[in-house]
């Protein structure tokens, strides 16, 4: 990934004004996403419910998850770089007691998760939540 926090994604975000600047910067994020590699990209990684093709992987250390994910999508990328910023570098327990649902409402997105997208946004919330991704 990049060296871009959540803050800064976020300020990046709420700075636009127009839903085709906000698709531009979507997609200038989407580039900053580090792609998964074929291994990755098997089917116990994907992401039921989602629209486009989306895998996750979660990585843990001493106690802290960090995330990779991937999409088929460019849109999806730039969506996937929000959701990144707001979980990585957190543990599994203090995920699972956050809203991320409300934390990912500040960021400017509404106009781009449609109902499928949107299904999509909640099928990885509930996994990144979830005790056991394998679980799913």
């Amino acid at each position: 990934m990049t060296d871009l926090n959540c803050d800064a994604i976020q300020a990046r975000l709420q700075a636009c004004t127009s839903k085709e600047a906000t698709f531009k910067e979507l997609v200038s994020l989407s580039k900053q996403l580090k792609r998964l590699t074929d291994a990755d990209k098997i089917e116990e990684n994907k992401v039921k419910g989602c629209e486009s093709a989306v895998w996750l992987v979660e990585h843990q250390n001493n106690g802290l998850c960090t995330f990779q994910a991937d999409s088929d999508a460019k849109l999806m990328r730039g969506v996937l770089m929000v959701i990144l910023s707001l979980v990585n570098g957190h543990s599994k327990a203090e995920l699972q007691q956050r809203d991320l649902i409300a934390e990912l409402s500040e960021f400017n997105l509404s106009s781009y998760l449609t109902s499928s997208r949107t299904n999509g946004v909640l099928g990885i919330l509930k996994q990144i939540q979830a005790n056991d991704p394998s679980n799913l």
